[in-house]
């Protein structure tokens, strides 16, 4: 993302797939069922070094946020069809 709203709508999707749980925190027992269908891989937005920025000064206002989605046991991944 380049934008820093860009990188708030990505933050807050990445946050939202990540989430096993929807259920409202008071709640003593989780009802939803609901599994999370992705795990944040970065804890937060990876940025361009020093060296990176000299070489590229664009680099400068990159942010890096990376997810990797969960297979569930029937081998398609977070509701999508397996490929070949």
């Amino acid at each position: 993302a380049y934008h820093s709203l860009e990188d708030r709508i990505v933050k807050s999707a990445f946050r939202d797939l990540a989430e096993p749980c929807i259920c409202p925190p008071g709640l003593p027992v989780c009802g939803c069922g609901r599994i999370a269908s992705g795990r944040l891989v970065t804890r937060g937005a990876v940025t361009a070094g020093a060296a990176e920025v000299a070489e590229n000064p664009r680099a400068r206002s990159a942010r890096l946020r990376v997810l990797t989605r969960i297979s569930d046991a029937s081998g398609t991944a977070a509701g999508h069809p397996s490929r070949p």
